[in-house]
């Protein structure tokens, strides 16, 4: 039995199998768990908002929104912090940042790069104490929104706050998918310790922001070797570690406990919401015994490669090659990627988008049924970009379609027809990205386009 929601967001070209891809498990223990026990043990385990019996939430720190980030006030003058302890580093790492500990030794960063102060036991030290406990019990009174088991896997988690009432623990790859809205915020909250195992990663999509995620635990924070973690590590009173070759893309804070690093990479999340690709479209199509894969971009910025993965299951995946980015541009570049049909089956694709600084993005994956015994379906927006008067070539059996929707990049309907048409006005929009939607049954054709300046 799987203790883990599981989003997978698959586009499907073809029709030889008619599975939906996009699929919600809920383990039905966690269902039954009452909302009111959470919260309970989440107040018994971090011994906040309690004074004799009285609960005094409403009092004095309001329940906030999960669409709004924490404030890290000061505290984001700082890479690495804490507010009573030793910072100690084994071997050469590279820190994007200032550090800082209103009480402690900073020791072992010969041989390390570090881009920016070490302050202790300063007037910025004592600002950056009061706030890293602010942000913590800002993060502490958040209404949890989504129930998870405390070991996060393999999987696509949408914004939220995710609540464990006590210790927690990250294996595997973890996608966090913002859809589209760049101030989206995950909040990962544990009643007790968490740890990452070796290797774990944490992927961003779809404008998900390292700034924007969160993991508050009351108690030590562990990161293994060779993880890949993403967002805000912020334990109360415990210490914080960063194994071997670990890469965070993030801050890491305590209110009281050592940090220690050994050859870790050490970045400040980025503020710019914007992408470093627009991407228009990635489909997939069928040509004899082969696999033409295709996407197309309106603009790219520090863009260095793409590389395309192949899976038969859509959680295996295997690099089948790479192709070279635009580097920058403001104009619409067109490319292909062909794979040989390795069985007759549905085979899932998806396109990673690495910059010249070693960030990465993932596209959703699409799924290509490699059965030739009928024909390809398919959705395409032309011209793209567009003035706003747009023409949607589709190619299908068009009794089957139930409905059409046009959504902007903020998921709201700009538009909505029972019927299968062909052009459309949309003159009157904001320029930027939309999405049209073709839905059948159990699936949904999806194609990208912008409307210009």
């Amino acid at each position: 039995m799987k203790n883990e929601n599981t989003i997978v967001d698959f586009y499907k070209y073809g029709s030889c199998a008619d599975t939906n891809f996009a699929t919600l498990e809920l383990d039905s223990k966690k269902s039954k768990l009452p909302f009111q026990y959470i919260i309970q043990q989440w107040k018994e385990k971090t011994n906040l908002f309690r004074l004799g019996s009285l609960t005094l939430i409403a009092t004095f720190i309001p329940l906030l929104s999960f669409s709004q980030a924490i404030d890290l006030k000061t505290a984001e003058n700082f890479v690495l912090f804490t507010s009573n302890g030793a910072i100690g580093n084994t071997g050469s790492s590279f820190i994007n940042g200032s550090m800082g500990t209103d009480v402690g030794a900073v020791t072992g960063f010969g041989t390390s790069t570090v881009n920016g102060s070490t302050e202790k036991a300063n007037e910025s030290t004592a600002n950056a104490l009061i706030d890293v406990q602010a942000a913590y019990d800002q993060g502490a009174a958040l209404a949890a929104t989504s129930l998870h088991a405390p070991a996060y896997g393999t999987e696509t988690l949408l914004p939220g706050v995710y609540h464990q009432a006590g210790a927690g623990s990250l294996g595997g790859i973890l996608t966090l998918d913002a859809k589209g809205d760049p101030s989206a915020v995950f909040v990962f909250r544990f009643g007790g310790a968490f740890d990452a195992g070796a290797s774990s990663k944490v992927i961003l999509v779809n404008e998900a922001k390292a700034a924007n995620v969160f993991w508050l635990a009351a108690g030590a924070m562990a990161m293994a070797a060779n993880t890949e973690m993403k967002g805000i590590v912020l334990s109360n009173t415990g210490a914080v570690s960063l194994g071997a070759n670990v890469q965070l893309e993030g801050r890491m804070f305590t209110t009281g406990g050592a940090i220690a690093l050994n050859n870790a990479k050490v970045l400040a999340p980025t503020a710019n919401s914007s992408l470093p690709i627009n991407m228009l479209s990635f489909t997939g199509f069928r040509d004899n015994q082969n696999i033409i894969l295709e996407w197309s971009t309106a603009s790219e910025t520090n863009n260095d490669y793409y590389t395309v993965e192949q899976s038969f299951d859509g959680e295996l995946w295997n690099t089948i090659g790479n192709v070279n980015g635009a580097g920058n541009s403001t104009s619409q570049i067109d490319y292909s990627l062909m794979d040989r049909i390795h069985s007759e089956e549905i085979t899932y694709y998806r396109l990673k988008q690495t910059d010249f600084d070693g960030n990465y993005t993932y596209e959703d994956a699409i799924s290509i049924d490699t059965c030739d015994d009928h024909e390809q379906e398919g959705l395409t927006m032309y011209p793209n970009p567009t003035d706003g008067k747009i023409e949607m070539r589709f190619h299908g059996n068009s009794s089957d379609v139930n409905s059409i929707g046009i959504f902007n990049s903020r998921g709201q309907q700009i538009y909505s027809s029972k019927t299968l048409q062909s052009e459309f006005d949309l003159s009157g929009n904001s320029p930027g990205l939309y999405f049209m939607h073709v839905q059948y049954d159990a699936k949904v054709l999806t194609s990208k386009f912008v409307i210009s300046e």
